[in-house]
């Protein structure tokens, strides 16, 4: 990827110092050896109980405070969400780049509807034109549910969460899981959950010690943005996917009164978004369940590694974990 590392690929720019840990050729050492690993968060939910009243508060820490680190924080007021920035942006919900829509809106926030419209090379998808689009990206194996995705025309949503507490400029250096402790700069967090929003890799690389795994097998695609003004207002959100292998634009999307185009190729003037297209990676669920036996849970497409997974169904398995962990 043009020479990027691997915190150039998988963490923002701004991180410059985070700490990767001893690795083996890009594999790092398991320390759980044979352990059975069991199901979804079991383990954790009697350790929690004992919690009990007149006991400290359980310490919930989220590294991330983008949408899926203020959805945390919407299910757990309490949580303490860490962000790297060192200042927070205009419009917190501006941590979400260019055009995007919700499937379904999130249970108790104010939320709005509007057609989406959904386009291949300009006309209605058919399992053809979406195949030709699939391949020019390199995701005709993907497996997702095609037919879903390319609705032609469906309500999208839009969210307005309110604003959130975020903590900025928290550079996480160092993830101990054993200690149940972060390292940043001039302390030591300590906490009882972790949820970790920021993409697996990045997560990984933050390790002390934790999970197996190859550096190799997380495959992605820079995308690369760029916008325009239209000159007429855009009813609804349109998105048409360019199938043609010579448009180096993979995909138009007309919001409002914007533009926005998208590519998987260097474009000159454009913003560079990472990681940007995802690739599955076999082993990815066997890590996420082993970095639960430490009480370190991943939420959201990048976190998990889902290229498929929609902030719709992150915010339903959030409220699933909330449960489980006993923080009704």
């Amino acid at each position: 990827m043009d020479g990027d590392t691997i915190r150039d690929q998988f963490v923002p720019n701004a991180i410059v110092a985070t700490y990767y840990g001893n690795t083996d050729g890009g594999a790092r050492t398991a320390q759980y050896g044979q352990t059975r690993i069991p199901s979804h968060i079991v383990g954790h939910v009697d350790r929690l109980k004992r919690k009990g009243e007149g006991e400290e508060a359980m310490q919930v820490v989220v590294i991330g405070g983008g949408f899926i680190g203020q959805l945390v924080q919407l299910a757990i007021p309490e949580a303490r969400v860490l962000d790297w920035r060192k200042t927070p942006p205009a419009d917190h919900l501006e941590t979400r780049v260019g055009p995007q829509y919700l499937w379904e809106p999130i249970d108790g926030v104010p939320s709005s509807a509007f057609l989406v419209t959904t386009l291949v090379d300009g006309k209605e998808p058919t399992d053809e034109s979406i195949l030709r689009y699939k391949r020019k990206i390199g995701k005709e194996s993907d497996g997702g549910d095609w037919g879903l995705q390319f609705q032609h025309e469906m309500l999208g949503w839009s969210s307005q969460l309110s604003k959130p507490r975020v903590e900025y400029d928290q550079l996480v250096r160092m993830v101990d899981l054993q200690g149940h402790a972060l390292g940043m700069p001039t302390e030591v967090i300590r906490y009882d959950l972790l949820v970790s929003t920021i993409p697996l890799p990045a997560l990984l690389g933050m390790l002390l010690t934790g999970p197996a795994y190859d550096i190799n097998g997380f495959k992605s695609n820079p995308i690369y943005m760029a916008d325009e003004d239209l000159q007429n207002e855009t009813e609804g959100m349109i998105l048409d996917y360019i199938s043609d292998p010579l448009v180096p634009w993979y995909r138009h999307t007309y919001a409002g009164i914007k533009k926005f185009s998208e590519s998987i190729h260097p474009q000159l003037g454009c913003r560079r978004i990472m990681p940007g297209k995802i690739h599955p990676y076999s082993d990815s669920e066997s890590i996420l369940a082993h970095l639960e036996l430490d009480a370190c849970f991943c939420f959201g497409r990048f976190a998990t590694w889902r290229p498929d997974e929609l902030a719709h169904q992150t915010w339903q398995q959030i409220l699933k974990w909330k449960k489980a962990v006993g923080c009704d």
